[in-house]
Parts: C-alpha cells; structure tokens; sequence
C-alpha cells in the first residue's frame, strides 16, 4: 500500500533534529534544481514581456534612478560626496536588487497558488527562484556600476575579488528574511503591504543617497545598528572607495544573513504544510 510522503513524515515517533531538517531541506531544494530554474526563466520572460527594451530596463532602471537622485541630492540639496553617482549607484545597485528580491519572495507562494494546489514539489524553491531572477538583474545592473566607476577614475583593485561574497551573503540574508514573509503573507495578505511601506523607510534609514558621515551623531548609533547600512557599506567600500569593506561589518552581515536564512527556511517548512489550504 503506497504510503503519502508527508502523511509518513507526520506519524514518525522521533522528531528530527533542526540541523537534520535543514540538511534535508537543502537536499530536496537541490534536487529540484530544474525547476528552479524554470521558474527563473519564466520569471525573466514574464517580467520583460511585450517590453520594447526587455532585459536592458536592468540598466536603464538604475541609471535613471541615479540621475535623479543625482539632481536631487548633488545639485539641490548640495551633499558633499565627491564622484556622485558612483557612489549612489554603488548604493543603489545592490539595494534595488534587496527590494525586488525580497518584494517578489514574500508574494511568491501566493503568486504560484495555482501550482502550490495541484502539483508536488519543495515549496521552498518558490522564494528562492524569486531572488535568484532578481539576482540575475543585478548581475545585469552591476555591468553599468563598473563601467561609470571606470568613468569617474576609481582604481578598482583586488578587493572586488570579494564581491561574489558580498552578492551570497546578500542573497542568502534576501532568501532567509523573504522566506519567513512569504510563509506570513499566506495567511495574512496585509504582509506585502506593509512591506511596500516598510521599504520606503528602510531605504532612507541605510546610507544609499548620503554618507554615514552626514547623519548627527545622536542618530548615527541607530543608523549604525541596520544590517543593511553594514552591506551597503561594503559594496561602496569596493566601488566608490576601491578598498577592502570594513571587516567588522562585513562579519557582522555575515552572521546576521546565516541566522536570518536558518530562521527563515525553519519557519516557513513549519507552515508550509498549510499552504495549499490557505491560498
């Protein structure tokens, strides 16, 4: 008699360790890696579909972004940062992919309710497809950073050898937090709305458009305490600055991305299961 896989894991006497459900986890996530895969790529078509420009929006989108707020914040509000739009676009870049990312991860079962009802497979790849799509328009978007860093005469040297480490922290931080979302926004759609708002905040509460150096130093310690603030800080530290990242913050995103994956891929394979009932 064939037994249901989730119905045998319910009944089991002995419950598995949080190390062995992550291992377990990680492995079923791998072997479904096709269709991981599949999803990016339908992700990528849909996003771009009837476009004009299609994939170049990736560099269009920042770049208009950063004329903008170059406008705004060198010409009109006058903040002392010399070579600009390097620096906001260092800033900018990788902060635009967080948001996409992490807006697309927390929508990402409710987006797929259709598949999530009728078809098996680990419901984990959902957020995960969703940040690595938005990782490839990074990727994307980190061609136009190089090529106005060039411009503008920053000696980029050894310390971008780091970057691959900076992008897995950011996406693995992205995946932890989207995940939780995402197992929250099943049953309460209000999470992705206050997400847009959260954002916002989020956005001007990390150095992106003005340097640490500008906040009053009353303020400095809570603008200090945003992991966001200590990645940002990174990637300018290797764009705008050409120069390792700050070790203390490099390690201390590092931890808080790995405990934020942990909690995020434990919390949402302990909903997940309701899932298919709530979409």
């Amino acid at each position: 008699m064939h037994t249901d896989p989730l119905t045998a894991a319910r009944t089991r006497p002995v419950r598995p360790s949080r190390a062995g459900t992550l291992r377990r986890g990680v492995e079923e996530v791998l072997a479904y890696w096709e269709l991981t895969t599949n999803l990016i790529a339908r992700d990528l078509k849909t996003k771009y579909r009837g476009s004009v420009l299609g994939v170049f929006w990736s560099l269009l989108n920042p770049l208009l972004l950063m004329l903008v707020y170059t406008v705004v914040f060198s010409k009109i509000a006058r903040v002392p940062i010399p070579r600009y739009p390097v620096f906001l676009l260092a800033g900018l870049v990788p902060w635009n992919a967080f948001a996409l990312s992490l807006s697309g991860a927390t929508t990402s079962v409710v987006d797929n309710a259709g598949i999530v009802r009728k078809v098996y497979f680990p419901l984990e790849i959902l957020p995960i497809s969703a940040v690595l799509s938005a990782t490839v328009n990074f990727l994307i978007s980190l061609t136009l950073l190089a090529a106005l860093a060039i411009i503008f005469g920053v000696h980029l040297g050894l310390s971008l050898l780091l970057l691959p480490v900076l992008i897995a922290l950011q996406i693995a931080f992205t995946v932890g937090l989207g995940s939780l979302l995402a197992a929250f926004d099943v049953f309460f759609r209000d999470v992705q709305y206050f997400l847009s708002v959260l954002l916002i905040v989020w956005f001007f509460g990390t150095p992106v458009v003005y340097s640490l150096d500008l906040v009053p130093a009353g303020l400095r310690p809570l603008f200090e305490a945003n992991p966001m603030a200590w990645l940002i800080s990174c990637y300018q530290s290797l764009w705008y600055y050409g120069r390792m990242p700050d070790w203390a913050s490099l390690g201390a995103f590092a931890g808080v991305a790995l405990i934020m994956l942990a909690v995020g891929w434990l919390g949402y394979g302990r909903l997940k299961r309701r899932f298919a009932e709530e979409v």
